[in-house]
């Protein structure tokens, strides 16, 4: 009986250590898992957080379908749609010259198409099980780098529940492909064979076709292989190894390469944008994670040809497209060289920006599709929770083997890259597996910490991630205004999507929401709104936003055009027909219309259909800053013979400028009189800015005019027989003239 007493406490193990105390080595070696460890390592686990997984997914497509932005896809998405349609048509080289963004997505979706047809649901459908895959590889990828269950199915659990990867799984973005396959290539990468990395560097060479900055990371997998001595003590065996991966990699890249070279001539690896990008990073930056640029309209649709443009405008000769990113390229580093300190600032913003709990986009704002699913609005998991985790994983798991140093050291290499150029939400969600291993590793050394007792040390940990978490999660004053910005200009492109399916009610409701954020910086939507308020005949509330733009933006002339729509309109009106107050008002926004034209010389053949000399030099000087071969679309009244004869005299004076007219024709209804240059977009090129410019140094007053393509689509649905100036799909703006005399 007693040795049976005996036996039965040897098995227990020694004794607890006494409260307070650290246990011994012998104790910490005794004690068992803790109640969150076996939880993970349940068998049930894993399967639960992958159907939880695809709830979230799926719950967050179903709430998001019929919204705006769903259906009608907008700037990358468009892209990447449209592009998509045209291959699965038959396009199959992707078009004529060099890819300008990451085409991997845009087969991808082909595919798609080419077997099922077009459909968005079924592209998210179709992205949230790839998204729920990307948690299942996350937990392989976990257990292979801490050689811990419990830990690689926390890392899965950590992805699942990631809110900004729940809603990127849900767009018609190229971010849930990315991840998948740099997920993928890395779990073979940790592998033991040397076919494990012929496959990683397949799967990263197709990420490398999604997300184009892994480039690098290629190049350095390689070189931490050969370097690995420690485990391959044979420098054959190394280069072997190195040799299988990069096999991989560049293979997959060079069917892009060898691409780029058919369709151009030129050897671009990937895509032809690199100097643009960094000329966005460092000359158009806001430094709040925005960009803009008096030339470029940030839309993937036309920011290769306005780049373009530009290049070929400032050097006054046509470009190859390695010559056009070796030039933006140029002007990058010119820029950096002029203030290394604001180079710097940018630098110490962006890297906030990359680990921020923020969702910096340069698309949709997360935000506001919260509305309208609760999912998105769930308080767990965003980066900057997950972020100060993954520090505090770093740090203790640094000593814990090569594996783990790896991790890190791809986290902090990737992010540096980045700093140069624009960080937005997307780009960071490449780091996503390695920062939920490293956080997923914290969170179990905390529970064996506190089991420990392991005061000092919990209390060092404590304190470093409070100080990550003011980085993470505080908001200084910039941050919080581009939060705001980025939430306003969604909201005006809500409206606008809401305008073009008839929604007047819910398109005004959402103007106004962008305006009370801050009507500074959303003065298109003031436009907007006046706009619609007069064509309801509300006259006070159309005036209030009408004076708002120009109490914002005096020179808008835009605005002033709009003003004297407004009391026009009224004196149409009955109610105001004979009031003297609205014409003194009519009269008040004439003048201020004329009032910028009327310092400008004016020709005395001005309604003759002549132009002067001295305006002729003023009109070819503004037009000659222009690339040659800037596109000019002519239309005049066919009842006006001074009319046809003054767009006979610009058709010379364009052509003599070097430009390319395009089309001359006559119009088709009766135009008022005057010039007048209306663009499609509301952003058009800047050549069209410089033949407004160029009128009014030849002593013209155009009226001038943005987003026409829209505004007859509008006018048409409304009333079929709707007399206005309609736009061919490549015409990007047109310079008519009325009847002169």
């Amino acid at each position: 009986m007693s040795r049976k007493r005996k036996r039965t406490s040897s098995q227990q193990g020694p004794p607890p250590a006494p409260r307070g105390a650290k246990p011994t080595p012998a104790q910490r070696k005794e004690v068992g898992p803790s109640a969150l460890e076996r939880i993970l390592v349940a068998p049930w686990f894993l399967p639960s957080v992958l159907v939880v997984s695809a709830i979230l997914r799926l719950a967050n497509v179903l709430y998001l379908r019929g919204t705006p932005f769903v259906d009608e896809l907008q700037l990358d998405h468009a892209y990447y749609d449209e592009w998509a349609q045209r291959i699965a048509h038959g396009e199959w080289l992707g078009g004529k010259g060099p890819f300008w963004v990451d085409p991997l997505y845009a087969y991808f979706l082909a595919a798609l198409y080419g077997v099922f047809g077009r459909s968005l649901m079924l592209v998210r459908v179709v992205q949230c099980g790839l998204g729920v895959t990307t948690s299942w590889l996350a937990a392989l990828l976990g257990r292979r780098i801490s050689r811990s269950v419990a830990v690689g199915n926390l890392t899965a659990l950590l992805i699942g529940i990631f809110i900004p990867a729940v809603y990127y799984d849900g767009t018609v973005e190229k971010t849930t492909l990315s991840l998948v396959l740099w997920t993928t290539a890395l779990v073979l990468y940790f592998g033991s064979s040397v076919r494990s990395l012929l496959l990683s560097g397949v799967a990263l060479g197709l990420a490398v076709l999604s997300r184009g900055n892994l480039l690098l990371l290629v190049v350095l997998g390689a070189a931490a292989l050969a370097m690995h001595r420690a485990a391959h003590p044979s420098q054959r065996t190394r280069a072997v190894r190195a040799g299988a991966f990069l096999a991989g990699a560049f293979g997959v890249i060079a069917l892009s390469t060898v691409r780029n070279v058919v369709v151009s001539g030129e050897l671009i690896p990937t895509t032809a944008n690199f100097g643009q990008n960094l000329y966005i990073g460092q000359v158009c930056a806001k430094g709040d994670g925005s960009y803009s640029c008096d030339f470029l309209r940030p839309d993937p649709h036309f920011e290769e040809g306005d780049f373009r443009t530009e290049a070929e405008r400032r050097l006054q000769r046509p470009l190859t497209a390695a010559q056009i990113s070796a030039y933006w390229r140029d002007e990058a580093e010119k820029a950096m060289s002029a203030a290394p300190d604001a180079v710097l600032q940018r630098a110490g913003r962006n890297l906030r920006l990359f680990f921020h709990q923020y969702e910096n986009s340069d698309n949709l704002s997360v935000d506001v599709q919260a509305e309208h699913s609760p999912v998105l609005r769930l308080p767990v998991l965003w980066m900057g929770q997950l972020f100060p985790l993954a520090v505090l994983g770093a740090v203790v798991t640094w000593r814990a083997g090569r594996p783990y140093r790896l991790l890190a050291s791809i986290v902090l290499v990737y992010c540096v890259t980045l700093l140069p150029f624009m960080v937005f939400a997307r780009y960071r969600a490449t780091v996503l597996p390695c920062v939920a291993v490293l956080a997923a590793s914290a969170v179990v050394w905390l529970v064996n910490a506190a089991r420990e007792r392991a005061g000092q040390r919990l209390a060092y940990a404590a304190v470093l991630m409070t100080c990550m978490g003011l980085f993470s999660m505080a908001w200084p004053d910039w941050l919080a205004d581009a939060h705001a910005k980025s939430v306003g200009v969604t909201l005006h492109d809500m409206g606008e999507d809401y305008l073009r399916r008839g929604k007047e009610d819910d398109a005004i409701r959402t103007f106004e929401r962008a305006v009370a954020i801050k009507p500074e910086l959303f003065i298109a939507s003031l436009r907007r709104l006046g706009d619609l308020y007069l064509a309801r005949k509300d006259y006070a509330r159309s005036e209030y936003y009408m004076s708002r733009v120009l109490q914002l933006k005096p020179d808008s002339r835009l605005g002033r055009t709009a003003r004297v729509q407004l009391y026009t309109s009224m004196l149409q009106d009955p109610r105001y027909r004979d009031d003297p107050t609205v014409q003194e008002k009519l009269a008040k926004a004439r003048d201020a219309l004329n009032a910028p034209a009327a310092a400008a010389a004016r020709p005395a053949d001005h309604g003759t259909g002549a132009i002067g000399t001295g305006n002729r030099d003023a009109i070819l000087a503004r037009l000659r800053t222009e690339a040659p071969g800037s596109p000019v679309w002519l239309q005049f009244d066919d009842g006006s013979q001074p009319s046809r004869d003054l767009v006979s005299t610009l058709r010379d004076v364009f052509t003599t400028a070097g430009w390319k007219v395009r089309d001359q024709r006559a119009l088709s209804f009766r135009s008022k009189p005057g010039v007048f240059v209306y663009a499609a977009d509301e952003h058009p090129p800047s050549y069209v800015q410089a033949v407004y410019d160029a009128l009014v140094a030849g002593g013209f007053k155009p009226l001038f005019g943005t987003g026409y393509r829209d505004y007859y689509a509008r006018q048409i649905a409304k009333d079929p027989g709707f007399h206005g100036v309609s736009f061919d799909d490549d015409q990007t703006y047109v310079v008519i003239v009325g009847p002169t005399g």
